[in-house]
């Protein structure tokens, strides 16, 4: 037999046993007497028997293992038990009822066995373990050894005694000093257990927040009614000569009877053990059952009357069943709705929370809207007070969005997959002691579902945002490449016109005139004697013109190659770096590589480079130039002309790198 089974059982007897008690008390003493109230609290505790013994059944049948629901539930059946043998001795011992005295001694015993110090000691270990059947802390488990052993003594007290000519009314000298001891010891532990689980529960309530913080309030005072009871009973009767009046016992019995009163509205409003599925599925049954014989006889007793006399009792029944049958399914499902509405609050059914979250999904929200939206659903599904769902964005930081209260942890999470990638998490914050049931994940899995579509959708957003703006910002960059390169060709023909005018053109202004002159001292017979300046003079304007033309295009670059042109060029700069080449010698790349790595050599010898280091990697050229005034070199106008070839170029801490696709002479390179 499983824990429900036993659990309802149980129930079920408390349920007997206090009616039995309401009987066989009434038969003893007037129920309106204050005997019945003050002494054997009619009807608080028989109300609060069964109200703990229903309320355990129902946290065991959702959570058999749940210490709570097994605590509460044996606080009600140990109580129905200890009131109907109380009240059976009573009547038998004190006004003379049916059946032997030896067995009124036997219940006035078992009375006692089961009585007051083993209700009081079970909400003592209740309380410490509430809400979620663990201690506060390891510390608190010397206060629940106290309970138990206060418990175990007075048991072993009564357990000691001979059940046969036990009196309910037993005076001290009866008992004697041991037992005595050994009753006021283990009632005073069970009492400071008690107090120390009230202490538990402030504990908790401080440390807690949202709706955990507000069903703890309502549990706290729970605990605090009945420790207030007892000691109110203790100082009453401490002053009235031991007498169990109204004001002596009565702050106790109602307090006992509110205690599994605002258990059940904490655990039912702040559904602390899902209480409310059950309670819908309790509903449903009960609606059927009763509509099903209610419906039936109204059915058969009208139709009765319409076809009386005519021998038609079995077309009646059947039509009656036909009726009821079909009427049934419409009832149900309005059952069901009105059910669901009542026990999950404001998600009313769980799927009325996902269609409304298609209908969101439909106005396709923006990212900072969509994960709200879908950790809200997510929230109200399964009834939890806090969620979140996380979206990873490839290259970027995850999206986030959170709804509720989520200081309980992340403690229950649901991937979120397309086309079997995991796009991201959907997670839940659950109370202590509550975890996710199947229902719960199936809830989970169809948000899950809802949302995968929306999320890779937002990252396929997020990746063609991305790449437009990647895009836009290399659009950028080439537009102003473009411009460096015609900014420095500008700069390149203004400043070539400025050497020619400054160290060309003064050579060669007056040529013309100086040859007219040469002319015509040779044709009347004179000497020339201009011929040597205007000579000299031409081989310097050559000169120069031959210096200039090294720094536009040297023709041997194009007719020899990379090795013979940077050899030529570093042979007439003064100062020049050492030039070392690693399998490169004899080859020949495109005019563009060629260029690029011609005119960054140039700038680098310009520049103070120390060496030069030329050599083939793979499918690359390298050039390395050590020694370098970093701060002098362009290197924006190095890196645009190497990345015209398709490479890239860096220079820090003196050494300027190159590298360039080896693309072979008559193939363009790449980029």
């Amino acid at each position: 037999m499983d824990a429900a089974r036993v659990t309802r059982a149980l129930a079920w007897t408390t349920v007997v046993l206090a009616v039995a008690d309401v009987v066989v008390a009434a038969q003893a003493v007037p129920l309106t007497s204050e005997t019945a109230i003050a002494v054997h609290g009619f009807p608080f505790v028989e109300l609060a028997v069964v109200g703990s013994a229903v309320l355990g059944a129902l946290i065991v049948a959702r959570y058999p293992r749940h210490l709570i629901g097994w605590l509460l539930t044996i606080v009600g059946v140990t109580g129905a038990v200890s009131l109907v043998t109380e009240a059976y001795a009573f009547w038998v011992q004190e006004n003379d009822g049916p059946g032997p005295a030896a067995l009124g001694d036997i219940a006035a015993w078992l009375s006692t066995l089961t009585g007051g110090q083993v209700s009081i000691a079970g909400l003592a270990l209740m309380f410490l373990l509430a809400p979620d059947g663990h201690l506060l802390s390891r510390r608190w488990r010397y206060a629940a050894w106290v309970i138990v052993v206060g418990a175990a003594l007075c048991l072993l007290a009564v357990l000691t005694m001979s059940p046969i000519g036990y009196h309910l009314l037993t005076d001290e000298a009866q008992m004697g000093p041991t037992r005595r001891l050994a009753l006021s010891v283990g009632f005073l532990a069970i009492i400071a257990g008690l107090i120390a689980s009230v202490a538990s529960m402030l504990v908790r309530w401080r440390r807690s927040s949202g709706d955990q913080r507000r069903a703890l309030r309502l549990i706290a005072l729970a605990a605090a009614f009945p420790a207030i009871g007892v000691v109110c009973l203790l100082v009453v009767q401490s002053l009235n000569g031991d007498r169990q009046t109204w004001a002596a016992a009565l702050p106790l019995f109602v307090s006992y009877f509110l205690m599994p009163v605002l258990f059940a509205v904490a655990a039912l409003r702040h559904r602390l053990y899902e209480l409310d599925v059950i309670i819908n599925r309790t509903a449903v049954v009960v609606a059927g059952v009763v509509f099903a014989a209610v419906g039936y006889t109204a059915v058969v007793v009208t139709l009765g009357r319409v076809v009386e006399g005519t021998g038609r009792g079995f077309w009646l029944s059947l039509v009656g069943t036909a009726v009821v049958a079909l009427a049934f399914q419409p009832l149900r499902r309005g059952v069901v709705r009105l059910a669901n509405r009542l026990a999950y609050g404001q998600r009313a059914q769980p799927y009325e929370a996902l269609a409304d979250f298609s209908r969101r999904l439909a106005a396709a929200p923006p990212p900072g809207a969509l994960m709200p939206a879908v950790a809200e659903t997510a929230g109200r599904a399964v009834s939890a007070p806090g969620a979140v769902a996380w979206l990873d964005v490839p290259g970027g930081e995850p999206l986030t969005g959170t709804w509720g209260d989520g200081t309980a942890g992340w403690g229950h999470t649901i991937p979120v997959r397309l086309d079997g990638r995991v796009l991201g998490t959907i997670g839940v914050a659950l109370p202590r002691g509550r975890d996710l049931g199947d229902a719960d994940r199936r809830l989970l899995e169809a948000v899950a579902q809802q949302a995968a579509v929306a999320f890779g959708n937002t990252v396929l957003a997020g990746q063609l945002a991305a790449h437009v703006d990647e895009l836009e910002h290399t659009t950028h960059r080439l537009t102003r490449s473009r411009l460096r390169l015609v900014e420095a060709d500008d700069a390149a023909r203004r400043s070539l016109e400025a050497t020619i005018g400054r160290e060309v053109l003064p050579l060669i202004a007056d040529l013309p005139t100086r040859i007219a002159a040469v002319r015509t001292d040779v044709a009347t017979g004179g000497a020339a004697t201009g011929i040597d300046g205007l000579v000299t003079d031409t081989n310097r304007a050559l000169e120069g013109l031959r210096e200039l033309s090294r720094g536009v295009f040297p023709s041997q670059l194009a007719r020899a190659g990379l090795e013979p042109a940077l050899r030529t060029t570093l042979a007439r700069t003064d100062r020049a770096p050492a030039l070392s080449v690693d399998g490169v010698a004899g080859l020949r790349f495109s005019p563009r590589v060629e260029a690029a790595l011609y005119f960054c050599c140039a700038e680098a010898a310009r520049r103070g480079g120390s060496a030069l280091q030329l050599g083939l990697d793979g499918d690359e050229v390298r050039l390395r130039v050590e020694g370098l005034d970093t701060g002098g070199l362009d290197l924006e106008a190095i890196a645009d002309r190497v990345g015209a070839a398709g490479g890239t170029a860096t220079a820090e801490d003196g050494v300027l790198l190159v590298s360039v696709p080896a693309s072979p002479a008559g193939v363009a390179p790449r980029g």
